[in-house]
């Protein structure tokens, strides 16, 4: 990986990210099966079920994850993490409205500004823009930039605002 991004005028950049893509879609395979038969074996483990759909939704295994994240959202220890998780699913699958209602109810539960939160608002800042909800999409980055001007680029999404005003 680190090859390709220091090459990228080399007469095999083609072959290596093709081969870099395949070795990475294997060793996803491999963690997704090893994942799998965690769960199996412990089945009422929300912690190994959180860890497969991660992997699951690192392997671009959107549907596959949401059931698995779902059943771990019962955990109190994990409940905000799998709500981000699984609103970044269903934004994968363009299940927007649910996406919302997945990070909007995270938010909630959080009080303090930690990178948990600034991570959802900013999920859910980049999701109301893209379905066309402007003023949403600000509010939700103006909450970061009231709390951290460095996170992200925020301090250039919410300054680039008041100049289309």
């Amino acid at each position: 990986k680190e090859w390709i991004a220091a090459n990228p005028d080399h007469p095999e950049i083609e072959e290596q990210r093709a081969r870099f893509a395949e070795t990475e879609k294997t060793a996803s395979g491999s963690l997704i099966d090893e994942a799998r038969k965690r769960v199996e074996r412990n089945p009422t483990d929300m912690q190994l079920r959180y860890e497969l759909g991660q992997r699951l939704f690192a392997g671009d295994h959107y549907r596959d994850a949401i059931q698995h994240l779902q059943a771990a959202k019962r955990s109190p220890n994990l409940r905000i993490k799998v709500m981000n998780m699984l609103g970044q699913c269903y934004a994968k699958l363009k299940m927007r409205d649910l996406a919302a209602q997945q990070f909007e109810e995270a938010v909630a539960e959080l009080t303090a500004m930690d990178e948990t939160k600034k991570d959802l608002l900013y999920n859910i800042g980049l999701l109301y823009e893209e379905m066309g909800e402007k003023q949403k999409s600000l509010d939700a980055l103006k909450q970061i930039y009231a709390a951290d001007y460095g996170y992200r680029d925020v301090a250039a999404r919410v300054e680039k605002s008041y100049g289309e005003s």
